[in-house]
């Protein structure tokens, strides 16, 4: 062996890979030591944050983060190296990062311990997740186009019953109104006879309106927000656009409300939208069943599992065991004329309430449709 042959140390060796890895990594890579500041720092890392590593090498890693982020690394930083529990170190989880210009963006932070230069130093990998973010959004706004465009497609469905629904008032009125026009042709007005026709007549024009309106606000694009609501006030309010629909049909929808169900959080026109949805696939299915008087029954209740539900049960035809493991999959349906889009947007919608929307049989012949949904979490944790 040549006398002048020289292998590199076993700390050089460590270096060059230690360079290798930070080089060749895709995801941003920072090395800080035990004060928070930063000794190493990749190209990755440059391009994300918009820093060349001589200007950050030696400053704090809380130049990478807006606040509130900033004001609690150190605390977090001391907690830790004297014993306490990890807040981050060795888990993952979702924060924001801040680049030179002042750009806050969404990263997923990764931190783990390594030995550098034979002391303890902290290595961080981050992700930009701005793409995710943006494909996101871009999904849950056309989901919510596509919920949109089903309410309307629902109320097309439903317009006979619904149509009927507002003919009943407009009937009343017209009656109510001839009949005072008789009394004053005839030259008899009684004052009492005149007063309750007035009020005859303004209580149809409220009953008409009324449908109207709950109509308006259902077919209404809105933004999709979320709040605190009571499951058995959204069914009720939801019974306004079912009752014509069903009544229509020649069949009857009882309701089961359970008591004392805690609240949820939902957007309730979009449960209603479901729910609708569901009351309709059961009137179609019984429009020409032998046990059409049965009717629908619409319930609702609570799971052990800390989740609340409603269901629709009918008494229709039933789904083919051919199409039942894919009846939530969008254009299978059982109507002759039916796109077969309806539960696919309702299994959309109610998947991004954290809940499940499911299928069985009816033991007694028909359907059952059942939709889970999640109680919030702190009421869960109080009970």
């Amino acid at each position: 062996m040549p006398k002048n042959t020289r292998y590199p140390r076993k700390s050089d060796r460590s270096a060059a890979e230690l360079e290798a890895l930070l080089t060749a990594a895709v995801d941003a890579i920072v090395l800080i030591d035990q004060d928070g500041s930063i000794v190493e720092f990749n190209a990755a890392a440059e391009k994300l944050f918009g820093y060349a590593t001589d200007e950050v090498k030696g400053l704090s890693v809380e130049l990478l983060m807006p606040e509130p982020y900033r004001s609690s690394h150190a605390g977090y930083m001391q907690r830790y190296l004297a014993g306490g529990e990890p807040h981050i170190i060795g888990k993952g989880r979702e924060v924001e990062g801040l680049k030179s210009n002042g750009e806050t963006f969404p990263i997923w932070l990764s931190v783990g311990e390594a030995l550098y230069d034979d002391s303890r130093h902290f290595v961080g990998i981050i992700r930009d997740l701005t793409e995710m973010r943006a494909a996101q959004q871009q999904r849950h706004e056309l989901e919510a186009n596509l919920a949109h465009v089903g309410r309307f497609s629902l109320m097309g469905e439903m317009a006979a019953g619904i149509a009927h629904e507002i003919n009943q008032p407009l009937s009343a009125i017209a009656t109510y109104s001839q009949a005072a026009k008789r009394m004053m042709s005839a030259g008899k007005i009684e004052q009492a006879d005149l007063e309750k026709a007035c009020n005859g007549i303004s209580d149809q024009v409220h009953r008409a309106g009324q449908v109207i309106e709950n109509l308006r606000r259902f077919i209404k694009k809105q933004e999709v927000s979320k709040q605190q609501v009571d499951l058995n006030d959204v069914i009720r309010s939801a019974m306004s656009l079912i009752i014509p629909d069903t009544n229509a049909a020649g069949i009857k929808v009882a309701t089961k409300y359970a008591e004392d169900l805690p609240s949820i959080v939902a957007n309730a026109v979009q449960l209603q939208q479901v729910l609708i949805n569901l009351t309709r696939n059961a009137v179609d299915a019984m429009r020409e069943s032998l046990r059409k008087k049965e009717g629908i029954v619409i319930e609702t209740g609570r799971f052990d599992d800390n989740r609340v539900f409603f269901s629709v049960t009918d008494r229709g035809t039933g789904v083919s065991a051919r199409i039942a493991d894919a009846i939530f999959h969008p254009f299978v349906t059982t109507k002759r004329e039916g796109l077969g889009v309806g539960l696919a947007i309702s299994q959309t919608i109610i998947r991004s309430h954290g809940g499940e929307l499911g299928y069985r049989p009816n033991p007694s012949g028909g359907a059952i449709f059942t939709v889970s949904l999640p109680i919030e979490e702190e009421q869960v944790s109080d009970q």
